[in-house]
């Protein structure tokens, strides 16, 4: 058989399967997101490691921005926010967002540094009405030295007489013990803030 007639052979048998109502499978196409902004780079690396648009983040309202007078780009999404603030690392994100009516607040990686501690700073706003507030400074060690979570904002015993949410804001520094005193290198990172 030449190779015409190799063709003509083809196109009939493609043809008889059209014509006799059997369907040919269409290659898979690569499952889209239905936000109308797309995440992009750390933040969207991030954004996609948590499940995209039905992560708790959910799909974005905002593009992503830098931040005035700091190193780093910030992006709002329908349930918080995540930054990365490359000054703590240089893929480091920082994220807060909403799970089971509390705040979430990540962070990491800091490669290449590494802490023995770190120090999260937060505040809510607005304050008014909300009754026994702690200290809005919390030093946590994790299992991790580049990287770290804490659940559970507004904090047990915090209560809002107002009824209404809050939002809160977080920022994180990664310190070191020393014998001299401690000492926290590279500062705090970019700030997020989530309703909860």
């Amino acid at each position: 058989m030449n190779r015409s007639t190799r063709v003509l052979a083809a196109a009939t048998t493609l043809a008889a399967t059209v014509v006799s109502g059997l369907a040919i499978a269409a290659p898979a196409q690569a499952r889209t997101t239905t936000c109308a902004i797309q995440p992009y780079g750390a933040i969207g690396d991030f954004w996609r490691s948590l499940g995209g648009e039905r992560s708790p983040l959910g799909c974005p309202t905002s593009e992503e921005k830098g931040v005035p007078n700091q190193n780093g780009r910030r992006q709002r999404f329908a349930g918080g926010q995540v930054a990365w603030s490359p000054d703590q690392g240089s893929n480091m994100i920082v994220a807060a967002y909403e799970s089971n009516g509390k705040a979430v607040f990540r962070w990491g990686p800091t490669n290449p540094f590494n802490y023995d501690y770190w120090r999260i700073h937060w505040k809510a706003s607005p304050n008014i009405g909300l009754v026994g507030f702690p200290s809005h400074d919390v030093t946590t060690r994790t299992s991790s030295r580049t990287a770290g979570k804490v659940v559970g904002y507004p904090p047990a015993g915090v209560t809002n007489s107002s009824g209404y949410s809050a939002t809160y804001t977080f920022w994180v520094e990664g310190c070191d013990d020393k014998l001299t005193g401690d000492t926290c290198r590279q500062g705090w990172t970019i700030p997020v803030s989530v309703n909860a």
